[in-house]
């Protein structure tokens, strides 16, 4: 029987991905292992690795990288914590593949550490553009490690090839976040209401984090958003979740807490993947700069307000509306949103990212990688050109 690590490291990942780990924990042909990082070891972002283990889940190994926000060194001794352990961890344990999604940087070093042990990895999510953020080059980076590739549109699929992967071994499975927002079982609004209070006036939910691959500061750019929110806030609710811990996360939590008491708005440290779904599906839209609100929530058809650069590239549908990150812009946004016009536009919209049986593709794509009998030296695809570089 093959040996399946999985390795995630923040709550987001690990709600794209619950359904095909349940998936694959009940196929009897493989032996599926879970190592825990990130986000979910530290009290600061809720010790999530509690619902991984609600679910019903064994973790094996829980790997604290002593996460610390407040520069780009401090990510960067989280990182090299992070590679030592799972560098150690790998020389202990035997796996026949190593499956990890996205583009954080704690998943970046448990890929240099299993491409070091000549461990075939598996990649969900990749080929995508975040130009605002160190995921864009963490994401294509960990893209060149990795032998199984799942991407989420045919685009991201040809990209991949244009990095010099081989077409046999890159598929466009869809993304599963769009898919769990249609097949998860979600909260009852009732269930949310006992847990996090009523939700009897129009509200948004709020996700907010920092953009680290451009100049501006991240107290700015979260006092732009709360100075549009104020103006809001007679009209409508707002729930916030926690940012994630990407540099700079720390000051956009503090300013928000601050918001949040003084207007006594909900702050929500994480929420586990079905709630947050839900939360969503009540609401009238969703703010902030959350890859979610790109792949995830436009399958519930409610808006997206995609503030700034931090998902400059990605492929998005027409329940998002783009906008730079200004106070007026995010207060025209918000009418926009909830205007008739736009509502006709959402009744209408299709979620570029879903595509049919995607966790039963996901799961047939991997099990068929990991029961090879052998894998050949991993090879640069050259695409033919017609023309003289």
């Amino acid at each position: 029987m093959k040996n399946l690590l999985y390795v995630t490291g923040s709550r987001a990942e690990y709600g794209i991905m619950k359904r095909l780990l349940l998936a694959l924990n009940n196929d009897d042909s493989i032996e599926l292992t879970i190592a825990v990082t990130g986000m979910h070891c530290d009290e600061k972002y809720g010790l999530t690795y509690k619902n991984i283990e609600n679910d019903g889940f064994i973790i094996d190994k829980l790997i604290d990288i002593q996460i610390d926000t407040s520069n780009n060194t401090k990510i960067l001794q989280s990182m090299s914590i992070c590679q030592a352990e799972f560098g150690q961890y790998f020389q202990d344990n035997k796996f026949d593949a190593v499956m990890i999604l996205g583009d954080r940087y704690e998943i970046f070093s448990v890929a240099i550490a299993a491409a070091m042990h000549n461990l075939p990895i598996i990649h969900l999510h990749g080929g995508e553009k975040t130009l605002g953020n160190y995921d864009e080059f963490i994401r294509h980076a960990i893209t060149k490690m990795s032998r199984l590739h799942l991407a989420s549109t045919e685009e991201y699929r040809r990209r991949i090839i244009q990095m010099g992967e081989h077409p046999d071994t890159v598929f466009n499975t869809g993304s599963l976040g769009a898919e769990n927002s249609l097949q998860m079982n979600l909260s009852s609004k009732n269930d949310l209401e006992k847990k996090f209070g009523l939700l009897n006036k129009p509200y948004f939910m709020v996700v907010f984090h920092p953009e680290t691959l451009t100049n501006t500061s991240p107290v700015d750019q979260v006092n732009e958003l709360l100075s549009a929110l104020e103006v809001e806030r007679d009209k409508y609710d707002f729930i916030f979740i926690g940012s994630n811990s990407d540099t700079g996360s720390d000051e956009i939590t503090k300013s928000v807490r601050i918001f949040c008491e003084k207007y006594k708005f909900r702050y929500m440290t994480s929420v586990n993947p079905e709630e947050y779904l839900a939360l969503n599906k009540y609401s009238i839209g969703l703010i902030g700069n959350s890859s979610s609100g790109l792949i995830e929530i436009p399958s519930l058809l409610i808006p997206t307000i995609n503030i700034g650069d931090r998902q400059k590239g990605r492929v998005r549908g027409a329940t998002v509306i783009d906008i730079k990150c200004d106070k007026n812009a995010i207060i025209d946004a918000i009418e926009l949103s909830q205007s008739v016009e736009f509502k006709n536009i959402l009744s209408k919209a299709v979620n570029p990212y879903y595509k049919e049986n995607a966790l039963y593709q996901a799961k047939e794509h991997i099990l068929n990688f990991i029961n090879q009998d052998s894998m050949e030296l991993k090879c640069f695809y050259d695409i033919k050109v017609d023309y003289e570089i």
